[in-house]
């Protein structure tokens, strides 16, 4: 055989390569992440990785006092909303559900690095909410105690410090129907 033929073999198993080799991807048994790569090595938890898929399942598992009003989740950082449709709730029950939703948050996920939580006073005649509590709570800054002490709180108001740990703000409507001084 000449030698031109077997430029022509080699250059035509190197067009059939270069078409064929991205579709072999398709065998491959381990799932991609969303970037498009997959890890050699990863450690095995049993953390939950949340997600826009699994953000409603994930949250509609904890047992929260109060009703889920909105949730959203963009990249790290977890937004919910709770809803006060009763009068007869008390601050402690909303204390808890506050720590139990940054506990979920931080200890349950790998991947929250934030939660925007709020609870909203929900009028049902008239269809609108008012913001009773907000707090944006970050994964670096909250320790085991300050959940401890949130989750414990009962129905006095919450000390400064740990107000100002969690970014807590109060609306005068909170302080007026819910912390009697």
């Amino acid at each position: 055989m000449n030698r031109s033929w077997w430029i022509g073999a080699a250059l035509v198993v190197t067009a059939a390569s270069a078409l064929l080799l991205p579709r072999m991807e398709i065998l491959q048994s381990s799932p991609k992440a969303a970037s498009g790569t997959v890890e050699t090595f990863s450690q095995r938890t049993d953390k939950l990785v949340l997600g826009e898929g699994n953000l409603v399942d994930a949250l509609g598992s904890i047992s929260f006092h109060l009703p889920i009003g909105s949730v959203s989740w963009e990249e790290g950082v977890l937004s919910l909303d709770l809803k006060v449709t009763d009068t007869a709730v008390r601050p402690g029950d909303v204390y808890a559900d506050m720590s139990n939703a940054l506990s979920f948050a931080f200890r349950n996920t790998e991947n929250a690095n934030q939660v925007l939580l709020r609870i909203m006073a929900e009028d049902r005649w008239i269809g609108s909410s008012r913001l009773l509590l907000a707090a944006d709570a970050r994964r670096s800054e909250l320790t085991p105690e300050l959940l401890e002490e949130l989750e414990n709180a009962g129905n006095i108001p919450l000390p400064p410090s740990l107000k100002s740990a969690l970014r807590i703000s109060e609306t005068s409507l909170w302080k007026n129907q819910f912390i009697v001084p």
